[in-house]
């Protein structure tokens, strides 16, 4: 609920810049380029369920993985250069890493007596997940004043994911075969995906010199795309990106 209220009070302030700068679209552009860096938030969750079954003694047993996915805070930065008046081309990167947990359930046959299933559950933690883009950045800068401007980005991004995840469950029998112990088998899976991006950055210039330009900013940016991630036997998709808030530093050259 809080993420929405900080999202919707973004989306507010941009849309009076945007209404500003409306009027300014005309304005040049004089730098040479520019240079942000930034740590910001992600909007976006989901899920990593997969059930499978199994033969053991004979019988048939099945296998239940639920695993929830969650962003947070990332590292951003992106660099460019201006081509043609207002115009830019530049290249953006971002790196975020989460973790979390998988709970398993089976149900396992039993040894010596046939239809007689035993309940299995355990915990997976501290699953690592790690999301890494590439954004590459077509943009237009409008200056609406001396010390601020707005600069308009979208093009492709270039997602890799790399998730801890559990990819099968080991059975140990207990005393007289009535329970049986159930040990998560965790692997790293890696997928690439491409997508894409538009977003808008709002800079302040706090200081100026003969070569540089030196302030802070913030930029509100939505990036996505659908990976796939093999769980324990079936291709599950995740969501990469979502709607992306950062606050930082900004360097005009």
């Amino acid at each position: 609920m809080h993420r929405s209220a900080v999202s919707i009070a973004v989306i507010v302030v941009f849309g009076v810049f945007a209404q500003h700068a409306s009027a300014q679209v005309g304005q040049p552009w004089t730098d040479r380029g520019y240079l942000n860096l930034n740590v910001g938030f992600e909007s976006t969750s989901g899920t990593l369920n997969d059930s499978t079954t199994f033969t053991l003694y004979e019988e048939s047993g099945t296998k239940t993985v639920e695993q929830a996915t969650d962003s947070g805070a990332f590292f951003d930065f992106s660099v460019g250069s201006r081509i043609w008046r207002n115009v830019s081309l530049g290249i953006g990167y971002h790196n975020e890493g989460t973790s979390g947990d998988a709970t398993v359930q089976a149900v396992v046959p039993h040894p010596v007596v046939f239809n007689r299933f035993r309940n299995a559950s355990a915990t997976a933690t501290d699953l690592e997940r790690s999301e890494r883009a590439i954004h590459l950045q077509f943009g237009y800068m409008i200056p609406l004043s001396d010390r601020l401007s707005v600069h308009v980005t979208a093009g492709p991004s270039f997602f890799k994911l790399s998730q801890d995840v559990v990819s099968d469950v080991t059975f140990v029998e207990g005393p007289n075969f009535d329970t049986v112990t159930a040990t998560p088998v965790v692997n790293r899976r890696t997928d690439s995906a491409t997508g894409g991006h538009i977003g808008v950055d709002v800079a302040f210039k706090a200081y100026e010199s003969d070569l540089w330009k030196v302030g802070g900013g913030m930029f509100l940016r939505y990036s996505g795309t659908t990976a796939n991630i093999t769980v324990l036997e079936n291709s599950v998709e995740s969501d990469l990106g979502g709607l992306q808030i950062g606050f930082g530093a900004r360097v005009r050259f």
